[in-house]
């Protein structure tokens, strides 16, 4: 998929929009949403037309300027209009360099028009060849106007072509093949031409006939000699080709060594790696464990914490359970104190009762017997004052018995006050040292945080610390791979240099026996080329090079003898020739010091070549004499400035290598540098040797670093896993002191809430006191009363019965019997009443004591199952927690195995490691010899170069031509000797006229030169014949490619937007795919084959879609604009529409103006058109949320 898109479209004075209008568009689908007559289309307008569109029909206007804002009732009418669109060009797939193309068309009412590509003006054709085969431009698929979609089915069959054409890619075809028509009528014109003058010419050749003759023989002597060159030239060739090929099979052998090595390498480094991954994995497993093994330790303390939190909750229950019998055991003696006290008030009652009917019977026998007036009367009084004896006898007993009643609550009050004092103190003391082991523990709490923060702190730090050396340690890693592969490049490049320095490759082959025998001591005082002698900026190489020419291969000696030595030893061994500089003879050509200072005033004077060089002192004179009269100059035009200021008297170069000559003649051009020459290779050689050892030096350090970083790493990872274990042990110390806070403080809720029982038993025991007190001497001041008012009635009474003794002496003892007897009679009965009211009291309180009682028995049995719960809960956790011991010793065991197991992959890579390291050794050692098995090919390869060279130089042919053509006659022997024969005739036919020789030459060439120009321009005919063919052929491929495939895609998109039915197309012409007409044949489901013309206007709208969305399948367009194509369609037709879209936006961007819901569904973005103002359109953004509905505008 391209990912060209349009990011952004600008429109100002543009039909409708009338101010600058900006819309920022992404890939996917865009929808443009608005009333009618709101001026959406007339964006789809604006794109058609900076694209290019030149037909006002195409763009709904009747003349070009109606494109221009025309005003409204508000606004005047604007002199211009303006459209830019930007494309996002990434990945090029427009044919230009920018990644950003903004393409921007201009009119104005006068008719111009103005275009820029990136704001630089450019050509309509320009814009129409960047677009062409894009399937953007202004008559491609990309823009389907309003209405525009069912012309795709009503056009004829051959105007249908236009987007087959697009799609195929064959438009820029159609182009090229006008343009090969038009260059063959104009090739035509000088072919009549060129004729003519031939025929000229050819008359004027007549007269020089003998003369060429003569020069004919002449040239076929020499044509045959250089045809024995040429054979004897190719035998050599052959020669070296053989030893060429014998050194490539070596090379072969060297890289299939080499090869084996690094295979055998990368075995090892892929094993390393794998134990590296196992220990890495053998890391994870270990962490896995400790962090197994802290949540076990942490699960056990839990376990412990709940133990032991039970076992305390059961202790408390079974204290309650003490303190609950101890109150019981209280009651029942309070109940059996009650029940023996109730016995003896009934049998007191059984007694008093039976006493007072007995003292009943006798008072009614002793009233008969005292039955007279005066006896009544004072019987009367005494009776009366007994009564009120009676009552005050019974007020005094009620009470003392009430009294005594107060003093047992008192003392019973003082005795539970003493226990519940006892008991406060005891649940005081244990609750103060409940707090202070807490206060103790919150201060271990405390220190155990600070001390897991610190280790938290120093566990951050510490794998911050390991992750960094790790990172650091795969960095360094890496770096000395890629190191090593810039050292075993340049190690190679090197050796290369070397190679080609120590074989003297480049040099003359008389100059390189000299250096060599030289070298081995067959000559003396041979100090080296004048390559090797000096030293040259990079700036100035190639200016120097050009300066000393082949002077670079002149090889300096002591003396003028040495020179001689090497010059005779070239002749006996036929090693060529070389130029020789004697440092005795040679003398220094230095320019005047005015002539410099002159040359220096002039802009782009670097120097005189002799001063930008370097050199041993003692080679002055013989630089100087090369370089010394040689001006360095900027470039060509100054050069020339400063050759002037010199009157042409030296020469200059410049640094691009052009060259002014003594004299003024001029050399320039284009320099093909392949490669370093003989300066350049020794600059980089002894550049490539500092590089090296640099190299070598921090491949060193790197290796170095790594293994620091590596022992580093592993000591963090002990270290890690110590302060893991002690992070263990903190967290468990806080877990278990955790625990015992939650201990204490059920104990310390349970102390609080006996606490208070206690004190609002105390408080009511208090209360019940201060009342009881109260009670007490109220009591104490009624019975002095009724003891006083019993001493007055008795005396009364006394007197009474002395009066009544007085009156009936005789009676006396009956009366006083009558007296008593009612006397113990109401005695008796008070007594019985007081018994009835403590026997209530006593029921009452023992009501009261059995409801304690049996409270307290529920209290129990709640306490019982609460504590057979918490065993429950005990015994789990016992044996979860010997559970969980296990555990930890299986985890020990397993922790123990893995480090160990860790231990053993360390030690494994470290022995993988080196041996990686062995087999890199090797590898290298492999690559080295491959290196100068390539050298020796090199040198093989620059030898059988030169002698191809020379075969082109010289002969200006190719060794292949001349195999072929000039195979050798005889032995290498004969051919010599023939060609020796045949030198000696050539001499002998004398002085030859090789002016007319020229002359005939000239007119030959003439001749010669029009007719090649005749046979170029018939050449040239055929090619543009066969081209035109060619392109015609590459057309019709193309198109019926295209064409077939759309077919397929036409059938498949026509099923799926009518959920059914069939569609092809087909040709009306199909031998001439050129010109050929499309039919387009549909039948929607349910319906006969049939015309397109007969189907509804839907139906028409969907195979039109069907059309182009094949189109778009086959030839995805960067961005393509639909106008309203979808308003003929109903909903679920419009959904169809909407969900092909989806499918097609992975490939293209869409740019939908519609009224229908479904579409904007599916958009991804939608831009809103309103008119604010009559006549002037506005944009705005839409959120995709916001309720828009035009369907009905």
């Amino acid at each position: 998929m391209s990912t060209v898109y349009l990011k952004q479209i600008d429109i100002l004075g543009f039909k409708s929009f009338a101010d600058k209008t900006q819309m920022i568009l992404s890939p996917g689908i865009t929808a443009i949403v608005g009333p009618n007559g709101s001026g959406k289309s007339n964006i789809a307008d604006a794109l058609r037309w900076v694209l290019g569109e030149q037909s006002v029909r195409n763009l709904r206007g009747s003349k070009m300027e109606d494109v221009i804002f025309a005003g409204s009732e508000l606004r005047k009418a604007t002199n211009f209009c303006e459209v830019s669109i930007t494309l996002d060009n990434t990945d090029h797939h427009l044919p230009v360099t920018f990644e950003e193309v903004t393409i921007t068309r201009r009119a104005f009412r006068s008719g111009e028009s103005e275009y820029w590509i990136n704001r630089q003006p450019c050509r309509l054709k320009d814009i129409h060849e960047l677009f062409m085969d894009t399937g953007l431009g202004r008559e491609a698929y990309s823009i389907i106007g309003q209405g525009k979609i069912e012309e795709m089915l009503s056009t004829r069959p051959e105007d249908r072509r236009g987007p087959f054409e697009d799609a195929a890619g064959i438009v820029k075809f159609k182009h090229r093949r006008k343009e090969a028509e038009r260059k063959l009528e104009e090739t035509a014109a000088n072919l009549v031409r060129v004729d003519d003058i031939l025929a000229e010419l050819e008359a004027q050749l007549g007269p020089l006939a003998e003369a060429r003759r003569i020069a004919e023989r002449y040239q076929a002597l020499s044509d045959e000699i250089e045809e024995m060159e040429i054979a004897l030239l190719v035998v050599e060739i052959d020669r070296l080709h053989e030893r060429y090929v014998q050194l490539k099979n070596q090379v072969a052998r060297e890289e299939a060594a080499r090869n084996e090595a690094q295979a055998r390498m990368r075995q090892g480094e892929e094993a390393w790696e794998a134990r590296r991954q196992a220990l890495a994995e053998a890391t994870a497993r270990l962490e896995s464990l400790q962090q197994q093994y802290v949540e076990v330790v942490e699960a056990r303390q839990k376990a412990e914490g709940s133990l032991a939190l039970a076992e305390e909750r059961l202790a408390a229950l079974a204290q309650r359970a003490e303190d609950r019998r101890r109150r019981r055991e209280e009651l029942a003696r309070d109940l059996a104190e009650l029940d023996a006290a109730m016995e003896a008030v009934a049998r007191a009652e059984a007694e008093a009762a039976a006493a007072l009917g007995e003292r009943q019977h006798l008072l009614a026998d002793a009233r008969q017997r005292a039955d007279d007036a005066r006896r009544f009367e004072l019987a009367d009084e005494i009776d009366r004052l007994s009564g009120e004896l009676i009552d005050a006898n019974h007020r005094a007993a009620m009470l003392r018995n009430e009294w005594k009643t107060l003093e047992e609550k008192l003392q019973a009050g003082a005795t539970r006050h003493e226990r519940f004092e006892e008991e406060a103190a005891r649940i005081r003391a244990e609750r103060d040292r409940i707090e202070a082991e807490k206060q103790a523990r919150a201060e271990r709490v405390e220190q155990t945080r600070r001390e897991l923060e610190e280790l938290e702190r120093q566990l951050a730090a510490l794998e911050a610390e390991r992750e960094r050396a790790a990172a650091e340690e795969a960095q360094a890693v890496s770096a000395w791979h890629r190191l090593q592969a810039d050292v075993q490049g340049l190690s190679s490049r090197l050796e290369l240099l070397r190679d080609l320095e120590a074989g003297y490759d480049g040099y003359a082959h008389g100059v390189r026996m000299v250096l060599q025998q030289a070298r081995r001591g067959a000559l003396k005082g041979v100090c080296g080329s004048v390559a090797e002698l000096i030293r040259v900026d990079r700036t100035y190489e190639l200016a120097v090079e050009t300066a000393l020419g082949g002077a670079l291969q002149n090889v300096v000696v002591e003396t003028e003898q040495d020179a001689m030595d090497a010059i005779r030893l070239l002749k006996a061994r036929q090693g060529g020739r070389a130029t020789f500089i004697p440092l005795d003879v040679v003398r220094s050509r230095r320019m005047e010091e005015g002539l410099v200072s002159r040359a220096a005033k002039e802009p782009g004077f670097l120097g005189l070549a002799s001063d930008l060089v370097s050199f041993e002192e003692r080679f002055r004179h013989a630089i100087e004499h090369l370089l010394g009269n040689v001006v360095i100059a900027q470039d060509l035009e100054r050069a020339s400035r400063i050759a002037r200021t010199l009157n042409h008297r030296f020469r200059v170069v410049t640094l691009e290598g052009d060259v002014i000559a003594p004299g003024g003649l001029m050399t320039g051009g284009h320099v093909n540098r392949k490669g370093p020459g003989l300066l350049g290779r020794q600059r980089e050689r002894e550049d490539l040797e500092g590089k090296l050892k640099a190299l070598e030096a921090e491949r060193a350090r790197l290796s170095a670093r790594q293994k620091e970083l590596r022992a580093r790493v592993v000591e963090l990872g002990r270290e890690r896993d110590r302060l893991e274990a002690e992070r263990a042990v903190r967290l468990g110390r806080l877990k278990q002191f955790d625990d015992e806070d939650r201990q204490s403080d059920f104990q310390l809720k349970t102390l609080t809430e006996r606490m208070e029982a206690l004190d609002w038993e105390r408080e009511t025991l208090a209360a019940d006191r201060s009342q009881i007190e109260r009670r007490q001497a109220e009591v104490r001041d009624l019975l002095a009363e009724a003891e006083a008012e019993v001493a007055r009635i008795t005396a009364a009474i006394a007197d009474r019965r002395d009066r009544l003794a007085a009156l009936e002496s005789e009676l006396a003892e009956a009366k006083e019997r009558l007296t008593g007897l009612r006397i113990e009679v109401a005695t008796l009965e008070q007594e019985r009443e007081n018994l009835a009211q403590r026997m209530s009291e006593l029921r009452e309180r023992k009501d009261r004591l059995e409801r304690a009682y049996v409270e307290m028995r529920q209290e129990q049995a709640r306490d019982d199952a609460e504590a057979a719960r918490l065993a429950a809960v005990r015994e789990s956790e016992r044996a979860g927690a010997l559970r969980l011991a296990e555990e930890l010793d299986a985890l020990e065991q397993a922790l123990a195995a893995a480090r160990q197991a860790r231990q053993e992959l360390e030690a494994e890579a470290r022995e993988l490691e080196d041996e990686v390291r062995r087999k890199r050794r090797i590898a290298e050692e492999q690559e080295a010899a491959l290196q100068r098995a390539l050298v020796a090919v090199e040198r093989a390869d620059a030898d059988l170069s030169h002698a191809l060279a020379k075969m082109g130089e010289q002969f200006g042919m190719t060794y292949e031509w001349a195999k072929e053509r000039y195979p050798l006659q005889g032995t290498v022997a004969e051919t010599e000797r023939r060609l020796e024969s045949l030198r000696r005739e050539r001499a002998s036919l004398g002085d030859v006229n090789l002016g007319a020789i020229e002359e005939h030459e000239r007119l030959s060439e003439r001749v010669r030169f029009l007719t090649e120009q005749r046979d170029d321009l018939v050449a040239a005919r055929e090619q543009l014949e066969q081209l035109i063919d060619e392109i015609d052929h590459e057309m019709a491929e193309r198109f019926m490619e295209t064409f077939q495939q759309i077919r397929a895609e036409f059938g498949k998109a026509f099923h799926s937007l009518f959920q059914g039915g069939e569609a092809d197309l087909v040709l009306t012409n199909p031998e001439d795919p050129l010109t050929t007409g499309i039919e387009v044949v549909a039948k929607p489901p349910g319906k006969k084959l049939q015309n397109l013309n007969l189907l509804s206007g839907g139906e028409r709208a969907l195979t039109a879609m069907a059309l182009l969305f094949a189109i778009l399948r086959v030839r995805p367009v960067p961005f393509c604009v639909l106008d309203e194509v979808e308003a003929a369609l109903d909903e679920a037709n419009v959904a169809r529409f909407a969900h092909e879209l989806r499918l097609l936006a992975a490939d293209t961007q869409f740019i939908v103006i519609t009224h229908r819901r479904g579409t904007m569904e599916e958009a991804d973005a939608l831009y809103g058109v309103t008119m604010p103002e009559r006549g002037v359109s506005s944009l705005v953004s839409v959120r995709l949320s916001d309720e828009i509905d035009y369907e009905t505008a």
